[in-house]
């Protein structure tokens, strides 16, 4: 992007840089370190779920959970102290993240069809979709839900089970609630962050493709466990934004 407009990585002199892998301190220190070696002298890399807190919550003191391909929760106190759980999916036991949810839908459909388990209206949804007519041709559209306009339509075909009081997507929805409930009380109290404290809800589950019903769930979990401790609110704004806020605050100018 520098090169198309004439510039260099060492004409840079601040940048922030969120990204999805950056999910714990050594793999934001060796990519630190690999921009400084290419000429970027002055940087902040972080996971791009501190993006979120900057850019959905006015004084950027709180906690972002996203909800996209995967999930991560991070948050910050007003000390500048970070914190941040989730990420590295099956082995933080991560679910409700896109991923995830795909591999449910078709897991569920599975242990229906071939292990007698309780039937789920995703299965017929699943067989219009894919216009399957036997558990062979089920078998066989494994090697499509790799597609990510596949994956996209099963994503909304569990929560459209969901909305429909579906018992097998209710179960999942509540384990993944109740997961988001655990990842942020979990920064909230490494943090010590006083209530009210604001949640951000990020990511392309959250923003664009969760009905209200499941955030509710999540409300519900947390109120249920804490009282009435956060104020959770969907995060319309571009990861970006909170970039950009950012570089100003770390170099004295204007919010």
């Amino acid at each position: 992007m520098l090169d198309a407009k004439g510039y260099s990585l060492s004409q840079v002199q601040d940048a922030v840089l969120g990204l999805a892998g950056a999910d714990y301190d050594e793999e934001a220190e060796a990519l630190t370190a690999g921009l400084k070696a290419r000429g970027l002298a002055n940087c902040l890399v972080c996971n791009d779920g501190y993006l979120g807190v900057m850019a959905g919550i006015e004084n950027g003191v709180g906690i972002c959970y996203s909800a996209g391909s995967g999930v991560t929760c991070a948050g910050m106190n007003a000390e500048g102290k970070q914190a941040q759980f989730g990420g590295i999916g099956v082995l933080s036991g991560d679910i409700g993240g896109g991923f995830d949810i795909v591999a449910f839908v078709f897991r569920s459909i599975y242990q229906h069809l071939f292990f007698g388990r309780k039937f789920t209206s995703l299965k017929d949804g699943y067989f219009t979709l894919f216009d399957l007519h036997s558990p062979e041709e089920f078998l066989a559209s494994a090697a499509r839900i790799q597609n990510e306009d596949t994956a996209k339509q099963l994503i909304g075909l569990f929560f459209t089970a969901l909305d429909t009081s579906d018992e097998i997507a209710l179960q999942y929805a509540a384990q993944a609630a109740a997961h988001a409930a655990d990842c942020i009380i979990a920064v909230s109290e490494a943090l010590a962050l006083e209530p009210t404290i604001r949640v951000a809800l990020s990511g392309s589950i959250m923003t664009a493709v969760a009905p209200a019903s499941y955030r509710r769930m999540i409300e519900y979990e947390l109120l249920r466990r804490k009282g009435k401790v956060y104020q959770l609110k969907v995060n319309n704004q571009a990861p970006v934004d909170g970039a950009v806020r950012w570089v100003r605050l770390r170099n004295g100018l204007a919010n």
